[in-house]
């Protein structure tokens, strides 16, 4: 765990715990999703950055202008998370924040993300198949989400979670070379 995420860890539990609670946590997740688009511009990046572990005059000025932003797109309770990171000097940590909420939200909600990277995009029968078969094996609710890598000449990689299935030929390839050179 990086220090961010050491930090992060009890404003996304408290903040699961509080959505949780409130039966929002899909509001929350997309709550804090704008939060992190806003967090991570540019601009705002920087002033982040620049203010990290401070409390000043001009930490106040980026608190109000990331609400500013966020107005009307967050309720009051994100509000009070973001003046809260302020004032500890933890903006630094909303990525993170975000992260750490996202996995709290997927564990009690039995879901999954998976990424299957292939050499061209999988056909609607291939992706049903694979999901069902996934959701099987791995005992909960799969989101994929399909990459292209034209690195590859053939088969697929699969990463769920820290479980990684390389069906790749590239890999298959490699494997035999090694066998016949270890021969």
């Amino acid at each position: 765990m990086s220090d961010y995420t050491n930090i992060a860890h009890p404003y996304a539990k408290a903040s699961f715990d509080f959505a949780l609670g409130e039966n929002k946590l899909q509001e929350w997740h997309s709550m804090l999703s704008i939060l992190v688009t806003v967090a991570e511009e540019e601009t705002i990046a920087k002033q982040i950055s620049s203010a990290e572990g401070v409390h000043t005059q001009q930490s106040e000025e980026l608190v109000n202008l990331i609400i500013h932003v966020c107005q009307g797109l967050v309720d009051d309770h994100v509000i009070n998370l973001i003046k809260v990171l302020a004032e500890n000097g933890r903006l630094a940590v909303i990525r993170d924040l975000f992260n750490l909420f996202s996995d709290l939200k997927d564990e009690h909600e039995r879901v999954i993300p998976v990424t299957v990277t292939s050499s061209e995009l999988l056909t609607q029968d291939q992706v049903t198949s694979l999901t069902a078969a996934l959701e099987k094996k791995l005992e909960r609710q799969v989101e994929m989400e399909q990459v292209i890598d034209d690195t590859l000449v053939g088969g697929i990689v699969i990463k769920a979670g820290e479980t990684v299935i390389d069906g790749s030929l590239n890999t298959s390839i490699s494997r035999l070379a090694h066998q016949l050179h270890a021969r």
